[in-house]
């Protein structure tokens, strides 16, 4: 199990959660505005809505930098996708499972197999690539294994 969230799986909770302030902040703004003109009647006084008011504000202004943060986030979502079409091809060329499995004899259980082998993968993706997140390095390298590997 990875503890790496993607970018696009990050900007789409940040869209996700500005949508949801938006809605929630616009429409307790609605309300609360027709309650203070007196259009609607409330059981509050005015105080306290004042306060819901201003509590609606921020929500929007947070649904405000919310987006503005999502569509930042557009960048890491391309450049991830670039990291891992190079990674995808480096892996092809340097992760066939003969260099992999070299040093392993076969009285060499399947679960040492896994760990030895996936350590290496994972040693050689980082040196290639230091800018990996060690997260993210581990997913690549679970999904390299049974890619290389399906039989387990």
């Amino acid at each position: 199990m990875s503890t790496h969230t993607s970018a696009k799986d990050k900007q789409s909770e940040t869209k996700s959660s500005a949508w949801t302030f938006l809605l929630v902040g616009s429409g307790g703004f609605l309300i609360i505005t027709l309650a203070i003109i007196g259009i609607i009647k409330l059981p509050l006084n005015m105080f306290a809505l004042a306060v819901m008011e201003g509590m609606f504000l921020i929500f929007l202004v947070i649904a405000g930098l919310s987006f503005k943060k999502a569509m930042k986030m557009l960048e890491d979502i391309s450049r991830e996708s670039t990291l891992e079409e190079k990674i995808s091809v480096w892996a092809k060329e340097n992760l066939a499972p003969e260099s992999l499995t070299v040093d392993l004899d076969e009285n060499t259980t399947s679960e040492m197999k896994y760990f030895m082998v996936t350590e290496l993968m994972r040693e050689r993706m980082m040196l290639a690539f230091p800018e990996l997140d060690d997260a993210y390095a581990e997913e690549l390298t679970e999904r390299y294994y049974n890619e290389l590997f399906p039989e387990g």
